[in-house]
């Protein structure tokens, strides 16, 4: 009984690995994709000039190439990097002025 036991928990934690491993991936590729729509709002709005772009797509690439490698902390960090890179970017507003002169 006791064999029986251990042996379904050792089947139970062989199956849990790759479903905790399949939710990590999942939400590294969610939270790209919430990354790439935040890059694609800025850009629309003009608030980065091309360098920063190019920087930025950039880094996306390198958070999504680690996300289907699996290294999820690279990933997080690279996407936080951008997130970062967004948040000092100017306003809408004060990018559609600066434009506009």
């Amino acid at each position: 009984m006791r064999e029986r036991i251990v042996i379904s928990a050792c089947i139970v934690l062989l199956m849990g690995g790759p479903a905790l491993a399949e939710d990590a991936g999942q939400a590294c590729v969610d939270q790209l994709s919430q990354t790439e729509s935040l890059v694609d709002e800025t850009v629309n709005s003009k608030a980065l000039d091309e360098g920063d772009v190019e920087e930025v797509n950039w880094l996306l690439d390198e958070a999504d190439t680690a996300c289907t490698n699996g290294d999820y902390e690279k990933a997080k960090t690279t996407l936080a990097k951008v997130k970062t890179m967004l948040k000092e970017a100017p306003a809408p507003a004060a990018a559609a002025e600066e434009t506009a002169q």
